[in-house]
Formats: structure tokens, sequence, C-alpha cells
């Protein structure tokens, strides 16, 4: 017995079977995902141990003067002498309110310290300070007048120095989960 289809059903009957197959891989893919690798969510996690100075600036201020140069020269070089890592975020921020987020996200980094230089991170400190006050944060040139408990104002030329002694007393972490 052979099935012999007329010219017009052939083309029908093919037609049904790629709608089938096509909605059948359409289904497939929106409910197991499109098969394209997706990055899983990255952990700001050093299991080297080592702390963490953090130095965050605007733009303006890091191509205003020697202040910016002065202080990430002296981080790293304390980091260097003292197993600490340093790193820095140079951000266009020109307001508290755009520097915030910016802090906001060197405390999810773990940030052991930090470090910041110019009014508008300066004055962004008062509100991360108290969402995290077992950070210490020093402020350089951040126009403030006072500051919470774990936030020190420092101005002038003896800054480097204060925070070079600062970086340098920073724990080693125990490494852990």
């Amino acid at each position: 017995m052979s099935l012999r289809l007329r010219p017009g059903r052939r083309t029908l009957g093919i037609s049904c079977l790629a709608v089938t197959a096509t909605a059948a891989v359409l289904g497939y893919v929106l409910f197991t995902g499109d098969g394209t690798p997706h990055a899983t969510a990255a952990k700001a996690n050093d299991v080297s141990g080592r702390a963490t100075a953090c130095l965050a600036t605007d733009s303006a201020s890091s191509t205003g003067g020697d202040t910016v140069t002065g202080i990430w020269s002296a981080m790293q070089s304390a980091g260097a002498q003292h197993g600490t890592n340093v790193q820095q975020v140079i951000e266009p921020a020109a307001t508290p309110e755009q520097a915030a987020p910016h802090l906001a996200g060197l405390l999810v980094q773990h940030c052991d310290l930090i470090v910041t230089i110019g009014a508008p991170f300066g004055q962004a400190t008062t509100g991360i300070a108290s969402a995290a006050p077992s950070v210490p944060i020093i402020a350089v040139d951040s126009t403030l007048s006072t500051a919470p408990a774990n936030v020190t104002l420092l101005a002038g030329p003896d800054a480097p120095a204060r925070i070079t002694e600062r970086v340098g007393g920073l724990q080693r972490h125990t490494v852990g989960p």
C-alpha cells in the first residue's frame, strides 16, 4: 500500500509539518531559554585575603592639580610595601548625588578603606558612612565642616602621609566562605 497525495495536498502536508516543527522549536526556546550562554553574576571576593584601599574622585578633581596624583602614588607605595590591594575610581560626577552610587559600589566591592578627593565624592561620604559605619573613610578636600564618626576629613600637604599610614595599617582578611 502506498501513500500518494495529490500535489495540492502534498504542499499542505509539508506546510503543516513545517509549522509544527517551527512551533516546537519556538516553544522549546521560550520555555528553556534561547541557548546563548549567560554570564553568572560576579561576586567581589578577594580570595587572597589582602585588604583593599579604594580611591574615588571626580574627573575634574583628578585633572585639577597634584592632590590626586600624590595620594594615588602614596596609596600604591603603601599597598606594595604592606601587601594591600589598591584601586581607584575616577568618574565624571559633579554632584554628591552623582558620586553616591560609585561610593556604594566600593562598599559592595568590600573596600576596607575608602579615600575620596574633591567635593562631590567627599560630600557623598555622609550618606554611605551611615550605611557602613565599620568602613573607615577619608575625605580629602571635601568642603565638609563636620562628618560622621567613621569619616576623617583631611586637607593640605600632609594628606598623602596620613593616608599612607592608614593604608599600611589595614589588616589582612581571613580567607574563607
